[in-house]
């Protein structure tokens, strides 16, 4: 019997399909962190994948590098005996308090929760990170930080919701001791970008690869992957005016080699109009209306001599291609802005541009007040407020200066870069980490069972069944039941009326509880543990079988007795 890793992963198509969704960190994340996981489980161990859709669940576990004698189980159900089973649940979003309503009514610690962030300024993430001070978390429940920076915003919307309360309700409220906010990095596996078809040096690979794409080899090529966008990324104008101004100035070829997605047309076509108004700058771009391939990005990465990437973004909160630049061993020149400066290095792996910020510390700006009423749109105010970061250009085109001048330092800086990220953010480092934390979750959660076996928890919102309790008459009767000789064919439950509904709560069984329902005899008597040894012996959750049953009666496939007998 194989044994069971110490958590399932929550995955959704929208968390790490980069084919059907745009190109977005998260869910670039969202497919290493699986592989990561999967790549990293023991012999004999087991991982569970959770899905709403079974036909992407299986086209992703195809693609996930299983170990020999470790297997994946497939499921698109999410009900508390398998949570119990599983130990812990990861969801790829910071709302843990959303994900609470999976153990209501169940004993609070039968299992974790944890979660991890990634763009934290949207109005749903904010209210997401207040929910996890009410919601019923706990110390065994954790929501991952990816970067120190993202770690300061949840805490800072923690600690602020904490003092609303306070003010609300005119009192001194103690605060809960969870969730925990480890603070566990992203991570990618960097040998796809070591050449594997392509032998010899990192500098005999740098002019292969200028080759493919027409570019000199004397040419000082700087690259940025990432999505091509001026208002949710990082504005261009900073790195284009210091490359003109590199390439005016030195008697040398300077190319920005552009890789990655652009969104629309009106986006493209800005990017165009700026790069002529930087002349003698040249830019060569790969990708763009149709996103950039993986060979694309490996391509842009091993021809450039370095990379640069000046996020000014509320949207950024770590930064993947920075470490897809340093698996490459480029020298990484980055704005000193929020996750960015975990991962480089000043001065060993790369430089830090300083960023100023007109709104640093600012209580309530008019941009944030109507974002947050819902009078202007998210990516107005992303875009607005990204106009009230500076980067420093003074230090920008110092940086460039100084990588262009140095091509000894420019090596070993990308040398000491690559290090960096194998000891720090490679998928087996950041896998470990994963799996410490889940078990000692675990440890946790099980001091707390010992010790207050008793403890329940509450339903995250007043349950439906109470609130709705007036609309009715009454409650569902428990039998007992007949099948009616005059009442409705169990085929009924496949019409185009019932079928979609019956499949949520059957799924593949609806057919063969039609067909069982249909071979019952005329007037045959039943109590509803008949019925209800029948749904489980077909699988049907429990849960769902009270409405299953509802719905019979509401068809007239079974009638209650005395009804059948007037």
């Amino acid at each position: 019997m194989p044994r069971s890793y110490p958590a399932g992963l929550l995955l959704p198509s929208d968390a790490y399909n980069i084919e059907r969704h745009q190109v977005m960190g998260r869910r670039v994340a969202g497919l290493q962190l699986a592989k990561a996981i999967t790549a990293n489980l023991r012999e004999d161990e087991s991982l569970t994948l959770i899905g709403t859709n079974p036909t992407d669940l299986r086209a992703l576990a195809a693609d996930l590098p299983l170990p020999r004698k470790s297997q994946l189980l497939l499921s698109t159900r999410l009900d508390p005996q398998a949570l119990t089973k599983l130990g812990c649940l990861h969801v790829p979003d910071p709302g843990l308090g959303h994900w609470c309503g999976l153990r209501s009514a169940q004993k609070g610690h039968s299992c974790s929760l944890t979660g991890v962030i990634h763009t934290l300024c949207s109005n749903g993430v904010s209210k997401a990170l207040e929910e996890l001070l009410t919601a019923p978390l706990y110390p065994w429940d954790a929501l991952i930080c990816t970067s120190r920076a993202g770690l300061q915003v949840v805490e800072a919307a923690i600690d602020g919701h904490h003092e609303a309360l306070e003010k609300r309700f005119n009192c001194k409220l103690n605060k809960p001791k969870g969730p925990l906010l480890p603070l566990i990095p992203l991570a990618i596996d960097p040998a796809p970008y070591r050449w594997q078809g392509l032998h010899g040096s990192r500098a005999e690979q740098r002019l292969w690869a200028r080759k493919q794409l027409g570019i000199s080899a004397d040419a000082l090529v700087v690259a940025f992957v990432g999505r091509l966008s001026f208002h949710s990324k990082a504005h261009p104008q900073p790195i284009y005016r210091a490359l003109a101004k590199l390439a005016a100035s030195q008697h040398q070829e300077v190319l920005l080699l552009e890789c990655g997605h652009i969104y629309n047309s009106a986006i493209g076509a800005a990017f165009d109009d700026l790069a002529i108004d930087y002349s003698p700058l040249k830019v060569q771009r790969l990708g763009g209306l149709e996103p950039a391939s993986d060979k694309q990005k490996q391509v842009s990465l091993a021809a450039a001599d370095l990379f640069c990437s000046l996020a000014d973004n509320l949207q950024e909160t770590f930064g993947l291609s920075l470490l897809e630049a340093m698996a490459a061993e480029l020298p990484v020149l980055a704005s000193d802005w929020s996750g960015y400066r975990d991962l480089v290095e000043a001065g060993v792996t790369g430089f830090l541009v300083p960023t100023a910020d007109a709104l640093k510390g600012a209580a309530l700006d008019q941009l944030e007040r109507e974002y947050r009423l819902g009078l202007i749109g998210y990516d107005r105010m992303v875009g607005l407020r990204s106009l009230a970061v500076c980067i420093d250009p003074s230090a920008l085109f110092q940086a460039l200066s100084r990588l262009q001048r140095e091509p000894t330092r420019r090596q070993s800086m990308g040398v000491a870069g690559r290090e960096r990220l194998e000891r720090l953010f490679s998928a087996d480092v950041v896998a470990g980490q994963y799996r410490c934390l889940w078990q000692e979750l675990k440890e946790v959660r099980e001091i707390a069972a010992n010790k207050k076996p008793h403890l329940l928890q509450e339903p995250v919102r007043v349950p439906y069944g109470r609130l709705f309790a007036s609309f009715a008459s009454e409650g569902l009767e428990l039998g007992p039941w007949q099948r009616p000789r005059d009442g409705t064919a169990a085929k009924a439950l496949l019409g185009p009326m019932q079928k979609d509904f019956c499949e949520h709560w059957c799924g593949e069984n609806l057919t063969p509880l039609v067909e069982w329902l249909d071979a019952i005899p005329n007037n045959q008597t039943f109590a509803t543990g008949y019925l209800t040894d029948k749904f489980n012996s077909l699988n049907i959750p429990i849960e769902f079988q009270q409405a299953l049953l509802a719905c019979l009666l509401k068809l007239d496939i079974i009638q209650p007795v005395e009804v059948n007998n007037k």
